[in-house]
């Protein structure tokens, strides 16, 4: 038995020297705290086994707006669209590589066909066009959004340089996102973004003229 709890000791210490927790936040040029923001690492070395980010990414479709308003995901992930409006949707993608383009009526669920190229993918909707979203792909497993503390965390293979970027669609600089590199080699580390400019403000998402039936849908 004693034996067998040296193994098992053995082994998590093994397992912890693995990856590190790297804690970054995101600021404004004041100093405050910013949320929503997406936050992605990317290996500047090659770092053996990547992991696959097998989480579903739904986008809904509520109250004639896209939720989230912005998403981010590992690239050859599909999206799933879910219309909870009791109207008919026409989705599309407004440019680059990952297109799509389809109807969704009051209820449905669409799959896309996997997003193979790393981009910022716009969407809006033939029917309702004030309604704008935004669906980032990165070529990492590291990623996701800062919560209201401006904070995200990720675990990392230590022993690694990374590429670490913030990017939101209403960051008005080239690519709409910063970047910063760091090495992870120690426990608990963190960094700190500040952005270089103000987020420009978030579209309006309502229409004048509200109609549910359009003869064609």
């Amino acid at each position: 038995m004693k034996n067998l709890y040296l193994v098992i000791i053995a082994t998590l210490a093994i397992f912890e020297v693995k990856s590190d927790e790297l804690l970054v936040k995101i600021i404004d040029d004041n100093g405050q705290s910013v949320s929503d923001i997406v936050v992605y690492a990317k290996p500047n070395m090659e770092v053996e086994n990547l992991p696959v980010n097998k989480e579903t990414l739904y986008i809904e479709q509520k109250g004639k707006k896209f939720s989230p308003y912005i998403a981010v995901m590992q690239k050859g992930q599909t999206i799933n669209f879910v219309n909870k409006d009791d109207i008919t949707h026409h989705i599309y993608s407004v440019s680059g590589e990952n297109r799509f383009e389809f109807k969704i009526k009051a209820g449905v669920e669409k799959v896309t066909n996997p997003m193979l190229v790393t981009e910022e993918i716009a969407m809006g909707c033939n029917i309702h066009d004030w309604m704008s979203g935004y669906a980032l792909v990165v070529d990492t497993p590291y990623f996701g959004k800062t919560n209201k503390q401006g904070m995200i965390t990720f675990s990392l293979p230590k022993n690694a340089k990374y590429e670490v970027t913030a990017w939101h669609p209403q960051l008005d600089v080239k690519d709409n996102r910063v970047s910063q590199s760091i090495t992870v080699n120690h426990v608990n580390l963190s960094t700190i973004i500040t952005l270089p400019e103000n987020l420009l403000p978030l579209p309006e998402q309502t229409g004048q003229d509200e109609f549910d039936f359009i003869e064609e849908y």
